[in-house]
């Protein structure tokens, strides 16, 4: 969904970023989207953007381990684990430990990494 971001002009690509490929028709089908944290909602708007690129599904539901609020566009999950406060200028990351477990962490500018409070 790199390219469908609106803040692709000021972030550039990353090289990560690879072509997305989806292996099924999506026209007439209903599609779950699935994000780890929703937050300002234009992260789904990309990609809806991009699903319709392939064709229009019959309906596009989201489903989100964490819902931290702050929306700036008028997206809501239908299936969501937990919501949770997170301050100004920090953001939550799910990362994977050394046992290979989830954990939701905090991390602000500086990238000090310190464990979410549910």
């Amino acid at each position: 969904i790199s390219f469908y971001r609106d803040d692709f002009g000021k972030k550039g690509l990353h090289h990560q970023v690879k072509p997305s490929q989806i292996p099924f028709d999506v026209e007439g089908r209903h599609i779950v989207v699935v994000d780890d944290v929703l937050f300002t909602g234009r992260t789904v708007r990309a990609a809806m953007n991009e699903l319709f690129d392939y064709g229009r599904p019959a309906k596009i539901e989201l489903a989100v381990l964490v819902d931290r609020g702050g929306r700036e566009l008028p997206i809501a999950a239908q299936y969501c684990g937990a919501s949770l406060s997170v301050p100004d200028g920090q953001i939550l990351v799910l990362e994977r430990d050394d046992a290979q477990r989830f954990n939701l962490k905090l991390s602000d500018t500086r990238r000090e990494r310190k464990p979410a409070t549910p």
